[in-house]
């Protein structure tokens, strides 16, 4: 093992899932407690049209899919809040409408030679330092983020009402928290890829939940069920020749089955 970890691009992989997965937990009970998880899987989608527009225009394909992710998280908490269409409804016609222009600038353009695979399933491997440096400001953002916002979106996730009763500003937060979990997706979806990006956000929160009897705990706990996911999937996936990506869904499948076997008790707070 120890000759194994030995690979520089190993080590940078683990690095990056490590960072990745921390930041996906500390934004997934914020989402998936209030029901709002599925917007990371409408952004995914999302992100694969900013990706392609950014390699057909650009060499450095994140100029264009930062901000075209970003845009369409906006639009989907817009479409929520103001043109008052219901969550789902919201993400899917984003998603839906933004991947099929993806899919037809594949078909119809004869500039782009990139792998639809690759964008789809990533390969945390072939990341460069660029990425490592990028997963990490993001993951330095998102703690930021939440420290500062932490009572507010507790309030958020349990109690809305309340949280306007106090004259919190929801529909801000409720931007910032769209805003940011665009940027972990478009940065993560090169490593983990388009179809799975979204199970590092959904599964911290749904296995830690079950796990735990408070938010504090479920908090802290979905980060370390999180990178425990991130390194064994990548410890896996390597000697085996199965993308990563794959490899960590397998791993946090098998413990939110386990997690089925954890008595809990009493309620959160």
């Amino acid at each position: 093992m120890g000759d194994f970890l030995q690979f520089a691009f190993l080590q940078q992989a683990l690095l990056i899932g490590v960072i990745l997965s921390i930041s996906a937990a500390l934004l997934s009970p914020f989402l998936v407690l209030n029901q709002q998880g599925m917007i990371a899987h409408g952004l995914s989608h999302v992100s694969f049209t900013g990706f392609v527009l950014g390699l057909l225009f650009f060499d450095q394909p994140l100029i264009i899919a930062v901000p075209f992710v970003v845009l369409s998280s906006i639009l989907i908490q817009y479409l929520t809040t103001k043109v008052k269409l219901q969550g789902d409804v919201s993400i899917g016609i984003v998603s839906s409408v933004a991947f099929a222009l993806g899919l037809i600038l594949v078909k119809t353009s004869s500039s782009f030679n990139v792998s639809v695979e690759s964008l789809l399933v990533g390969n945390i491997f072939t990341l460069r330092a660029g990425d490592l440096f990028l997963s990490f400001v993001i993951l330095l953002s998102i703690t930021g983020f939440i420290w500062r916002y932490y009572q507010k979106l507790f309030l958020m996730t349990y109690d809305e009402n309340y949280a306007i009763f106090l004259k919190i500003k929801v529909s801000f937060i409720r931007y910032l928290l769209a805003i940011f979990t665009s940027l972990f997706i478009v940065i993560g979806v090169r490593s983990i890829g388009v179809l799975l990006i979204t199970s590092l956000i959904i599964f911290p929160a749904a296995i830690a939940s079950k796990m735990s009897t408070t938010f504090k705990k479920t908090f802290i706990l979905g980060i370390v069920i999180a990178v425990t996911a991130s390194l064994l999937g990548i410890l896996i996936a390597h000697p085996l020749n199965i993308p990563a990506s794959a490899s960590i869904v397998v791993v946090y499948t098998l413990i939110f089955m386990f997690s089925f076997f954890i008595k809990k008790g009493g309620h959160k707070k």
